[in-house]
Formats: structure tokens, sequence, C-alpha cells
């Protein structure tokens, strides 16, 4: 500690000196780590990109969808927007808006032409004008919120209702034309902001659908508050359908925004993955990410299955064939041990070969909806796989010991083998010579031997070409 005496002035010198340090370098419009705008005094943070992206100091950003370039979405997205007859409109919480990259609601605005979304906790001026605009051109405002006096789409009548409605609306003849709003938000903060905008109860028709069995694939990586719940876009999808049932164009929508929301959430548990890999001291609470491991794997079950489920070369249903207790899904990154340390020919190498194509095998899986790489499961513990090689060609073939006799080995193989046909891949395997039990189970799935040459023998014996009767 120094001692100053009575009348010493060097501590207000230096409290002088330090306000004008302060104020010059506000004045002169910068502080540390911050960019102030004096357009709108909105403050942006820039910090060095700690993402997946390499090279720049701070995180490149596609032009075209305006994501972070890894999670890049134009391969899902039309040439040009999607305009349909019901103009969307979304309120979304200022919350919500901070979640750029799981958010859903921009995936809409990059779809759907005539798309609109406001931010904020209550509406009034701005809202009350974009109504009543749409009544003039003859559209009728609709609230997607549920509720009891909220029309249930899905009913026999529902449209009769809608369009009987008094809204002041200068109707058309023809079709009837919609202005949808949706709240983007959490149950208690839609609520809130509903109340806190009068508007939309007292010129806005309230509509609902009735619920559905089908997990949303957004729980993925954010869980709803029920197993009924959809995301913003899930809800927008089929309510789009329900209003415009007939327009081929919704269709082309809907595949566009599933296909987009498919791609964000595998990407985003891909890298999730990677980050927690690298970073295990951040899992705090395991049995609250090891739930969410379990609803990501129930989901993409239900969701990359969807496209092969229901199809093998004997024309029976997959689903149907397999035994009670068991579920066909496609592989996870987290499944690679289990291949590799089921694989005679495993190398130190071979867990990272593994690992990888799975991971490009989810990625092909949103495009086109069917995965090679699959697994079985029995009580949540996996006891079966195949895979698709770099190469092209099917291998790692397996079934747990106390899981065979059950045609599980069957399933994996057909499945593998209807995913390849469907995106026109060419359908091969390279077999042992002298593995009885795999050449006698691809002979029964309509596979064939292409060249039987000299067999070999010991280690020397030759791997064979066998390909799917029928495939190109």
């Amino acid at each position: 500690m120094v001692m100053m005496a009575a009348g010493s002035t060097f501590p207000i010198v230096l409290l002088v000196l330090c306000v004008v340090i302060y104020n010059s370098c506000h004045c002169n419009g910068f502080s540390t780590n911050t960019l102030r705008l004096a357009d709108d005094h909105t403050t942006i943070r820039k910090r060095p990109d700690r993402s997946i992206t390499q090279g720049d100091s701070y995180r490149n950003y596609c032009k075209s969808c305006n994501r972070p370039l890894p999670q890049c979405l134009c391969e899902h997205l039309p040439e040009d927007k999607i305009g349909l007859e019901t103009k969307v409109l979304v309120l979304q919480h200022p919350v919500e808006f901070r979640r750029k990259t799981i958010s859903t609601v921009p995936l809409l605005k990059l779809v759907l032409d005539q798309c609109h979304v406001l931010v904020g906790r209550s509406f009034d001026v701005e809202l009350e004008t974009i109504i009543n605009q749409a009544c003039n051109e003859g559209r009728i405002p609709l609230l997607l919120f549920p509720g009891p006096r909220a029309t249930v789409l899905e009913d026999t009548n529902a449209m009769e209702q809608l369009q009987a409605a008094n809204y002041n609306a200068q109707r058309e003849q023809g079709p009837a034309k919609y202005l949808l709003i949706i709240v983007d938000g959490t149950w208690t903060q839609a609520k809130r902001m509903v109340r806190n905008s009068p508007a939309l109860m007292q010129k806005c028709n309230p509509i609902q659908f009735t619920g559905t069995d089908d997990l949303s694939i957004y729980d993925a990586i954010r869980k709803q508050p029920d197993t009924h719940c959809l995301s913003t876009l899930e809800s927008c999808v089929r309510t789009l359908k329900l209003l415009e049932p007939e327009n081929a164009k919704t269709d082309e929508a809907s595949k566009h925004l599933l296909d987009s929301l498919r791609s964000m959430i595998f990407t985003q548990l891909k890298y999730e993955e990677i980050h927690l890999q690298k970073n295990p001291d951040l899992i705090r609470n395991s049995l609250k990410l090891k739930a969410k491991k379990e609803r990501q794997k129930n989901i993409l079950s239900t969701t990359n299955i969807s496209g092969i489920e229901g199809h093998t070369n004997a024309g029976d249903n997959e689903i149907e064939r397999l035994p009670n207790g068991y579920r066909l899904r496609p592989l996870l990154e987290s499944d690679a041990e289990f291949v590799d340390s089921r694989w005679p020919y495993r190398s130190k190498k071979s867990l990272v070969m593994i690992r990888k194509q799975i991971i490009a095998d989810n990625v092909n899986a949103t495009r086109t909806g069917y995965s090679s790489c699959l697994g079985i499961e029995h009580r949540g513990k996996l006891v079966g796989c195949v895979m698709r090689h770099t190469n092209g060609s099917i291998g790692i073939l397996h079934v747990d010991e106390d899981h065979r006799r059950r045609r599980l080995g069957e399933i994996l193989l057909s499945s593998a083998t209807k995913a390849l046909q469907q995106k026109n891949d060419p359908t091969y395997a390279f077999i042992l010579e002298g593995n009885a039990a795999s050449e006698a189970l691809f002979t029964k799935m309509g596979w064939e031997k292409i060249y039987s040459g000299k067999k070999g023998t010991g280690k020397r014996r030759a791997k064979r070409l066998w390909e799917c009767k029928g495939s190109g």
C-alpha cells in the first residue's frame, strides 16, 4: 500500500486521466472487442470463430442461404422461391430470433416467396396494417393457435366455416386465399405474445390440426414439450397441406422445407458429436445427454429408414418381418466402435474409416432419403449391422451370435440393397472364397457370383465379386 500526503493531488489527476481516455475511446466509436453502429445503436460483438471452419479468424457465411459454410443448405433449396396462394406471417419471439443456427423460421423465408417475419414480444400497429391489407386483397387471416374456439382443419366442413366467416375481406370468386399467422416461441412465450397482441384474436380466426403420432425430427436437437408437438416449420408444412391440398406447389415446397430441415439437424448432430468428443469436460449432465441420444436414435430410425422400409427382394415388409423387440435404424457415428469390433479385418485405421463412412452416409440420406449403413437394435442395444464401404461395396454384414437364426441378416442385406437400387447405385459385394454362410445368404437374397477362378488356400483365399441380379 502507498501512503499519500493529505494534500496530494495525484489521485485526482489519475481519475481525470482515466475519464479522458475512456471518453476518447468511446467518442471515436470503438471499444475493446465491440463495434457500435451509430445509426441504430446496435452493438455487435465480434470474436474469433471457434466453429469448425478453418482459415479466417471470423466465421464465413454462404451468400445465398446466409448460414455458416459448413451448414450451407443451398443444395436443398429451390432455384427460385416457391409462391403459394397462402401468405405466411411469422411472429417470432426475440429469444427464438437469436437461435439462428437451429431456428426453423429462416428456412421458411428461404423456400417460400410470400413469407414475412416480425420479431417482438407484442405487435399492434404493424400487425393490424398487415391484416387489413390481407383483407383488402380478399384473404382470410388465420392464426395457428390451439384452443376451444379454434377450427380443426381436418374437419370435413372446416374450409366452408373459414370461407363463410365474416372478416370484412373483399372476397373474389375462386378458391379462398389466406393469411396464415404463426407464433414462433415456447408455449409460455407464445401465449404471452398472443395475449399482448389483441388484434390476433379480434381479427383472426384461430385454427388447429389434430395431434400426430409422428415424432418431430426437430426433437433430435431440441426437446419438445410433448410427443405430439412439432417445430414451427413442421407445423407450417402441415397447415399449408391442409389449406392447399390440391396445389402441386404445396408438395414441392414441403419437400424443400423438410429436406432442408433434415440437413440442418443432421449437420447439428454431426458437429455436436465432434464438439463433445473434443471437449468432454463440457458434459455437465450425463443423464440428460444419454436421454437426448436415445431421442435421436428413435427419431433417426423413423426418418432415414422411411425411404427403405417396407420393401425387400421377396416383396415383404421389413418392419413386419422384424421379431418383437427389434428395430431397424440407420447407423450413427456413435455406433462406429460396435461395427469396428465386429469386423474380422479391423486395423488401427479401420475405426476412423468406419466413422467417416457413417457420417457420409447420414449426409447422403438427407438428400436421397435412403440409408445404406444400417443397424438392428434389441432393447436399445445394437446387435447387427451392415455397411457400404468407401469403394461402394456392401460389407461388414454381422449379427451377434445370441440373435442369429431370426432372419436379421436377410433384413439388413435386403434393406441395404434396396437403398442402393433406389439411388441407382451399383450393388455389389466381395465375399471371401469359402465363406459358406455369406455365400448361402447372398444367393438366397438374389445375388450371384460373377467370377470363380482359382480358390487359393489359407490367407491366400481370394475375394470374389458378387452382384445383385437385376442391378445396373
